[in-house]
């Protein structure tokens, strides 16, 4: 998936991405996504890298698990962020770009205004 978005700052911004939850029902190392801005190598991220019973609990609760990246952006202006699949099994339900302005809240801020 590619999302085009104008972006106003610069530097370090991080990308939370809100997962359905989901048990790892295939052998390996767990379900992965890629996530990437522009041009950039993208992160593979495993979401259930550290997965303990504590965090499964959580995450059937809130039915959602959130994941963070970092990534950094040379200058302000138009970027596009990639969502990569990986293993099948994923449900995205959300991507949250977070310049340093979301404030904290049960299951993040609502969907923004599309042009």
């Amino acid at each position: 998936l590619e999302y085009r978005a104008y972006l106003f700052h610069d530097g370090t911004v991080g990308v939370d991405v809100y997962l359905a939850p989901t048990q790892k029902f295939q052998p390996g190392a767990g379900f992965r996504y890629g996530i990437s801005f522009d041009d950039e190598t993208p992160q593979v991220v495993n979401m259930h890298a550290g997965y303990a019973q504590a965090d499964w609990e959580r995450s059937v609760k809130d039915g959602v698990r959130v994941l963070t990246s970092k990534h950094t952006l040379a200058k302000p202006g138009y970027h596009v962020l990639k969502f990569w699949m990986i293993d099948p099994g994923l449900v995205l339900e959300k991507l949250v770009v977070d310049t340093g302005g979301v404030r904290p809240s049960y299951l993040g801020p609502p969907e923004s205004f599309r042009t």
